[in-house]
């Protein structure tokens, strides 16, 4: 028999005869830290080639009456053979919601376009998955952080170039960490559904960060496949520390930094003598990318004086200094900077109302 223009798959014939054009996968991780193993409500990545005929993301018109979409234009992700929530398309990668099933262990995955349907994926299933989602820049190495109440970006200066000014988190300040393979929640969301209501988790979880564990304030489903962990960053070191997010025992696999200032610390060194002050809001701090995340600012603009920062040796005194002027951006307060015969910052006070 002879197969002119079709594209033949079949459970008999091993391996199974796809045609040029057909989809073909080669990965299948999750979609915030693309490591090995998917879990039902979590966002999953899918590589390979001709897995769409078109790049787009899913449109308001692809919502009817509250369902997540299964379909974008023609291509559909099955897992286990429960049709996947489509949120993504292009040749080369595929961005689905896995479905509510409880099955763990190998899971099959699949796709299908109007060229055929693709070879069939063998993934890591579990209960949960759970991962952060990091910012693209500086390597993916920093996860997409908030402060809470003002939401800030949390991450080192100039992470997000001149899009958005991001800023160091604090010891003993709550932070909103985004996630996703959290699992269940209280409400019984289903996951094909859009989210009306967040609700929290059913499994236990915690957070470390830097080793130390973090207070958790909530944890819960806020979007589809997003969660959502409000926790109170530990008294920590200045500089990077891994966060690892542990659900029902089972931790985040992926690289995930949080950038940590420190407490104003006492006892430091003696101040040089001081030339002069200026007061106001601080406008801006430079820092120089090469040296990026933890340099010491080259420049400081406080009420439109412009001060020089690095004249000096680098000193202790210095680096808490720097933390303050952050802090006070973050919060928005007058500050009162004052400095030596360099221009040096040597000494800063908040200014109360």
């Amino acid at each position: 028999m002879r197969f002119a223009l079709a594209c033949l798959t079949s459970a008999v014939l091993l391996p199974a005869v796809l045609c040029a054009d057909a989809p073909m996968i080669q990965n299948v991780v999750g979609a915030a830290d693309f490591q090995p193993g998917i879990a039902s409500s979590g966002w999953v990545a899918i590589t390979g080639t001709n897995l769409a005929p078109s790049v787009r993301a899913w449109q308001t018109g692809d919502f009817v009456n509250g369902n997540l979409p299964t379909s974008l234009d023609g291509v559909i992700v099955t897992v286990n053979g429960k049709a996947a929530y489509v949120y993504f398309i292009s040749p080369g990668q595929v961005n689905v919601l896995a479905p509510d099933d409880a099955a763990t262990g190998t899971a099959a995955v699949q796709v299908t376009t109007s060229q055929g349907a693709s070879n069939i994926f063998s993934a890591k299933k579990q209960v949960v998955a759970p991962a952060l989602f990091n910012y693209a820049q500086l390597g993916g190495r920093y996860s997409v952080i908030q402060a809470s109440g003002t939401f800030d970006l949390v991450g080192p200066p100039g992470t997000l170039g001149s899009a958005a000014p991001t800023f160091l988190a604090a010891p003993g300040e709550t932070v909103v960490l985004y996630a996703t393979g959290l699992g269940p929640v209280q409400s019984g969301q289903p996951t094909g559904k859009l989210v009306d209501t967040p609700s929290p988790i059913q499994l236990p979880i915690d957070v470390t960060m830097g080793g130390a564990p973090a207070t958790i304030l909530y944890a819960g489903l806020i979007g589809a496949g997003l969660y959502q962990i409000n926790a109170i960053v530990p008294d920590l070191p200045r500089g990077d520390v891994p966060i690892v997010v542990n659900v029902n025992g089972t931790a985040s696999a992926g690289q995930s930094f949080i950038p940590i200032q420190p407490y104003p610390s006492k006892g430091e060194p003696t101040a040089p003598a001081i030339q002069g002050c200026v007061s106001g809001q601080v406008d801006s701090m430079t820092y120089s990318v090469q040296a990026l995340p933890f340099n010491f600012p080259d420049e400081v603009s406080i009420g439109g004086t412009r001060l020089c920062s690095t004249c000096a040796v680098k000193s202790p005194i210095y680096a808490e200094l720097a933390a303050q002027l952050e802090r006070s951006i973050r919060q928005r307060k007058n500050v009162q900077a004052c400095y030596d015969a360099k221009g040096n910052v040597v000494q800063v006070k908040v200014i109360r109302p």
